[in-house]
C-alpha cells in the first residue's frame, strides 16, 4: 500500500473528489491478416466482410485498405517495415541457429523491399545485446549475421546433472530382475558414476527373499523430487529473465517509429511452466519402474514413497503471467511475434534417456510444454509461430504476412489497456489476425510498462526530475523487509493549478520491486493535493517526498518508480538497487 508524506514543510494534505472526464471517441487502426483454409492469404475483401468487436460491442468501421506489396510494385505507397531479429543464444540450438541464419540471408530482400525499412538484431542470454541498429544496409546485416553463426552455442552445465539423475534412477531402479523393461537399458555415459550396477549386493538380497520374491532396492523419490524443484526454479528464472530482456529490446522500436513492426525470435523453448518436462519425466519414471518391478516379483520392501505427486509441482514454477506482460507490452506498442525454430529438437533438459522414461507420450507432451510461450505471444499479438518449420518456410510466410493485409479503422470509445478485447470476425472458413497499429492507449499502462521495463535498462527520460532516497529496515528470520522508498519530487517541475484561493496538483506513481529477472506488476496509487496560496510560496525551489512503504520478500533488491502529473502528462522515472 502506498501513502504519500510531505516531509519538506509541515502541510496538511486533503484528498479532492475524483473529478468527471470527457471521454472522446478514439480511433483505432487494425493490421488484419486473413487467411483461408488452407492458410494461404485472402484478398478482395470489402468493409461489409468485416465486423470488429471491442469488449463485446460492435464497433463502427470507419476505413479500410487492403495493402499488397508485389515484387517489382512501387513499395513506396505501402508502409514501412520494422524488423527486430532476437536470436536466444541461452536455448536455441547451434544447427537451429546456423538454419535460420541462412534463410534470413536468402530473404533479407524481400523482408526489407524498400530503402524505407529497416532492421534491428539483438541476442540474449540473460540480457539483451543489440548487435545491430536500425538500418537497411544489407552487408552489415550480413556481416553480423556471420559473427552471430560462428559464435558457439550456450554451455547448459545443469543438462549432465540432469541426465545423472535420470541415470540413477534407470540403474537403481532396474538393478534386480530379467532385463525385460526398457528400464533395463545401459546408461549413457553424461558423467558421474557408470558401469557399476552392484551385482554382488543384488544377487546376495535375490537369495535371502527365495525364487519367489527378490528385494527391490531403495529408490529416494523425495531426493529425486528436490532435485527436480532445484532445476525447475533454475529455469524459471532463466526464462523470466528471457523475457524481461525481450520487454526490453522492444524499446527499441521508439528509434524506427511508424511502420509494420515485428519481432522475429529465433529460441529453442518457450515454456510456460519452465522444469515441467522434469516432472513428467521424474512421474513416468517412476510409473515405469514400479510396473518393472511388480513384474519381476520384486519387492516393495524399502521403497521411499513420495509426499506429493510430481505432476502437482509444475504450477509452482508458472511464469504464464510474465509471458502475457510481453505480449501485453508488444500488442499495445503494436508489434506483432513471431517464433521461429527449424528444429522441434528435444527440450534441453532431455537427453539420451529420455526414450527410456515414459516413452513418447510423455516427451510429446514435454516438446509442446517447451513451446507453448511461443505459441501465447504469437496469438496474442497477431504473429504466428512456425516452430518445427524449415526456416525458408517461415521467413516466407512472414514475408507474406507483411506483404498482404487489410489496414482496418474503427471507432473506440475509450483508450485502449491491455485487458481491452478485440475480435475481428470476416466470412465463414476464414481466420484472422489482428495487431494494433494505431490507437489511443491508456497513459496508466504506459507508465506502468516503462516502469517494469527499466529494470533491465536504464530510464530514458525524467522531466520530472524525481529521485529515490531508499530507507532499508533490518530482514526478519524469513530474509524479508519492510522498508520506505521517498521519491522526492522537485516543487517547481509540478503543474499546479489555481481555483479559487486553493492551489490544485495531481500526481499518480507507480513502483515495482523486483530482481535480476524482473519486477512484480506495479502499485499505483494517485492523489490530488490542495494548498493555500502561503504554502505554494514555501515549497517553491523545494522538493517534496513521497513515501513508499514496501514489503521487500528475500532476493529482492531493487525498486522502479514512475509518476505522472496528471494535469501537464509529463513523466519521471527513477530506479535503485536496495542495499
Amino acid at each position: 500500500m502506498l501513502r504519500a508524506i510531505l516531509v519538506s514543510l509541515a502541510v496538511t494534505v486533503s484528498v479532492l473528489a475524483q473529478q468527471s472526464e470527457t471521454i472522446e471517441v478514439q480511433l483505432t487502426n487494425l493490421d488484419v491478416v486473413v487467411t483461408d483454409a488452407k492458410g494461404a492469404k485472402v484478398s478482395g475483401l470489402t468493409k461489409a466482410d468485416f465486423e470488429i468487436l471491442e469488449n463485446g460491442a460492435k464497433r463502427e468501421i470507419t476505413n479500410i485498405s487492403e495493402i499488397r506489396r508485389a515484387a517489382g510494385s512501387d513499395v513506396q505507397a505501402t508502409p514501412p517495415r520494422r524488423v527486430l531479429v532476437a536470436i536466444d543464444n541461452r536455448t536455441i540450438p547451434q544447427s537451429a541457429r546456423r538454419k535460420t541464419i541462412a534463410a534470413l540471408r536468402q530473404t533479407i530482400d524481400q523482408l526489407l523491399g524498400s530503402s524505407s525499412d529497416r532492421l534491428t538484431i539483438v541476442t540474449i542470454a540473460g540480457s539483451s545485446q543489440t548487435r545491430l541498429p536500425w538500418t537497411n544496409d544489407r552487408a552489415a546485416i550480413s556481416q553480423v549475421l556471420d559473427a552471430i553463426e560462428k559464435e558457439p552455442a550456450m554451455p547448459r552445465l545443469e543438462n549432465a546433472e540432469i541426465e545423472n539423475m535420470f541415470g540413477d534412477l534407470i540403474q537403481t531402479g532396474s538393478s534386480a530382475g530379467p532385463k525385460s523393461s526398457a528400464l533395463s537399458a545401459p546408461r549413457p555415459a553424461v558423467g558421474g558414476n557408470s558401469g557399476n550396477t552392484g551385482s554382488n549386493d543384488r544377487d546376495d538380497a535375490e537369495q535371502s527373499m527365495g525364487n519367489n520374491e527378490r528385494l527391490a532396492p531403495a529408490v529416494d523419490y523425495n531426493l529425486m523430487l528436490t532435485r527436480a524443484r532445484a532445476f525447475a526454479g533454475s529455469a524459471q528464472a532463466e526464462t523470466r529473465q528471457t523475457l524481461g530482456a525481450l520487454g526490453s529490446s522492444l524499446n527499441l522500436f521508439s528509434a524506427a517509429p511508424g511502420g509494420r513492426r515485428l519481432v522475429v525470435l529465433v529460441g529453442g523453448a518457450l515454456p510456460l511452466f519452465p522444469g515441467s518436462d522434469l516432472f513428467q519425466r521424474l512421474d513416468a519414471a517412476i510409473k515405469e519402474i514400479e510396473s518393472h518391478q511388480r513384474q519381476t516379483s520384486m519387492s516393495a520392501k524399502g521403497q521411499n514413497q513420495l509426499l506429493t505427486s510430481p505432476m502437482m509441482e509444475k504450477t509452482s514454477f508458472d511464469v504464464t503471467k510474465n509471458v502475457d506482460a510481453l505480449a501485453n507490452s508488444a500488442r499495445m506498442k503494436g508489434i506483432a511475434f513471431y517464433a521461429v525454430n527449424p528444429e522441434t529438437n528435444e527440450h534441453a533438459s532431455q537427453g539420451s534417456n529420455s526414450r527410456h522414461l515414459g516413452g513418447a507420450g510423455s516427451n510429446f507432451a514435454a516438446l509442446n510444454a517447451s513451446i507453448d510461450g511461443f505459441q501465447r505471444l504469437a496469438f496474442a499479438t497477431g504473429g504466428a509461430s512456425h516452430v518445427g518449420r524449415s526456416a525458408e518456410v517461415a521467413l516466407t510466410d512472414i514475408q507474406s504476412d507483411l506483404d498482404t493485409y487489410y489496414s482496418i479503422g474503427y471507432r473506440s470509445t475509450t483508450p485502449l489497456t491491455p485487458e481491452t478485447k478485440i475480435v475481428v470476425k470476416t466470412k465463414p472458413g476464414h481466420t484472422t489476425r489482428a495487431t494494433i497499429a494505431a490507437a489511443a492507449v491508456s497513459p496508466e499502462w504506459q507508465i506502468g510498462d516503462s516502469v517494469l521495463t527499466h529494470h533491465f535498462s536504464e530510464p530514458s527520460s525524467n522531466d520530472l526530475g524525481i529521485s529515490l532516497v531508499p530507507e532499508l529496515g533490518m530482514p526478519d528470520a524469513s530474509g524479508t523487509r519492510k522498508m520506505v522508498v521517498r521519491v522526492m519530487i522537485p516543487f517547481d517541475r509540478l503543474t499546479v493549478t489555481k481555483q479559487g484561493s486553493d492551489y490544485l496538483c495531481s500526481f499518480s506513481v507507480f513502483v515495482s520491486v523486483g530482481d535480476a529477472a524482473g519486477g512484480a506488476p506495479p502499485q499505483q496509487e494517485t492523489k490530488d493535493l490542495k494548498w493555500n496560496a502561503e504554502t505554494v510560496e514555501k515549497l517553491r525551489g523545494r522538493s517534496i517526498a513521497y513515501g513508499v512503504n514496501l514489503t521487500v520478500g528475500p532476493g529482492r533488491d531493487r525498486v522502479s518508480v514512475g509518476m505522472l502529473d496528471r494535469s501537464s502528462g509529463r513523466t519521471g522515472f527513477a530506479k535503485a538497487v536496495l542495499q
